[in-house]
């Protein structure tokens, strides 16, 4: 089951498919071994022009609607969820680009990406910061007199550091906790002095986004660095969108893991019956389990992203809520499942099926959280305006 899309977005869909087996999923395992940013397979996404998958077309980038967008993002992931989440967390940083920025900052960072080949991080975890509590950066942006920033403050689960061009900070200006009106995105380039990484980073699942805590001590950042006005990235209908990159990111492990299973099961012959183990009856309606339960998630995505470009900022948050849960549900019970179908050598690290599982069950802890994302649903169902994010600063109510 696919996304419906047209001939012309459903062969890039295709293309990055065809990438996708023969270049980034090959080098999965090593990444996740190694626990380092996945470089070559960015640039292979580069030279096939999908860095710049949210990049509009007016800047020579491909300008894809999110329905095809979750199309690449779901695609990638079935090969590398690492190189997916990246790809995802990037191009989020695109968005806010072309929702934020002004022309003078959509020419410049859009031509480092279409011509360069540079990626974009996004930081906004805290040590001390619950995302889906609420959003309270403790790191601060401070206006100096040459109409530059200066950062400080320490920011966790920093990923692709080392390994992309710019990251975009989330800071509190001049030091206001009320997120509404003070929540600016900087957009630190990599070699700025005063930045320092622990470089600890040896995790669960999701090695290969390479994600450590990373200090700013007196960052000075140029006036072009700061987008949009204070507050208004929480305006603009974009940080919905992380949340259903990672619906596609998890439906895309799921099905990778479900399409091994399927194929181990018909390839496997136990004896002393001599037949595959696809021709047991048991493994039979275990798979008919898994397929319903993705074809669940699959459906769900593919509603919320075709229903995404005509939303507003309160819908897409459900939008973004539902597809998320689902896909995570989903996820989890397959990549669990399908271990235990290929049984003990499910998990050998030399199978891809140990990996998708280990990826999957970090999804729990990506914001919003399963509580939060649930709240914003019955929220929504019982007609109480909420968002996806309790906003720091603001009265509790």
């Amino acid at each position: 089951m696919r996304i419906e899309l047209d001939p012309a977005r459903q062969k890039l869909v295709d293309r990055v498919d065809e990438l996708t087996r023969e270049k980034i999923a090959p080098r999965a395992a090593q990444y996740d071994r190694d626990g380092k940013n996945p470089v070559e397979s960015w640039r292979d996404l580069w030279r096939e022009g999908f860095l710049a998958a949210a990049v509009p077309v007016a800047h020579g980038g491909l300008g894809l609607d999110m329905a095809t967008y979750a199309g690449v993002i779901r695609t990638v992931a079935r090969g590398c969820a690492s190189t997916a989440m990246t790809l995802h967390m990037h191009s989020t940083v695109m968005r806010f680009i072309d929702a934020l920025g002004d022309a003078a900052q959509k020419r410049k960072y859009y031509a480092e990406v279409v011509e360069g080949g540079k990626l974009f991080g996004s930081w906004g975890s805290e040590p001390a910061v619950s995302l889906s509590r609420t959003l309270a950066m403790e790191t601060v942006a401070r206006r100096d007199a040459d109409g530059g920033l200066t950062v400080d403050g320490v920011k966790h689960f920093c990923t692709m550091t080392h390994g992309a061009a710019y990251y975009m900070a989330w800071c509190a200006l001049d030091g206001d906790p009320n997120m509404s009106r003070s929540l600016q995105q900087v957009l630190v380039p990599a070699d700025s002095p005063g930045m320092t990484s622990d470089d600890r980073w040896d995790t669960l699942g999701m090695r290969a986004t390479y994600s450590p805590s990373v200090t700013f001590r007196g960052v000075r950042c140029a006036a072009d660095a700061a987008l949009g006005r204070p507050g208004q990235a929480l305006t603009v209908g974009v940080v919905e969108g992380f949340a259903l990159g990672y619906a596609a990111v998890y439906v895309g492990v799921a099905e990778g893991a479900l399409e091994f299973t399927l194929d181990y099961a018909k390839q496997r012959v136990v004896r002393p019956e001599n037949i595959a183990v696809a021709q047991d009856p048991a493994v039979q309606i275990h798979v008919g389990d898994l397929q319903v339960r993705l074809d669940a998630a699959e459906l769900v995505l593919a509603d919320s992203a075709a229903r995404w470009e005509d939303a507003d900022m309160v819908q897409r948050g459900l939008l973004a809520n539902r597809a998320k849960w689902v896909a995570t549900e989903a996820a989890l019970y397959v990549t669990s499942k399908a271990v235990q179908i290929v049984g003990g050598r499910g998990s050998y690290r030399e199978l891809p099926i140990e990996r998708a599982f280990r990826d999957v069950r970090t999804a729990t802890l990506m914001p919003p959280t399963m509580d939060r994302m649930l709240q914003g649903i019955g929220q929504m169902a019982l007609g109480i305006q909420g968002g996806m994010f309790k906003v720091g600063g603001e009265p509790k109510g």
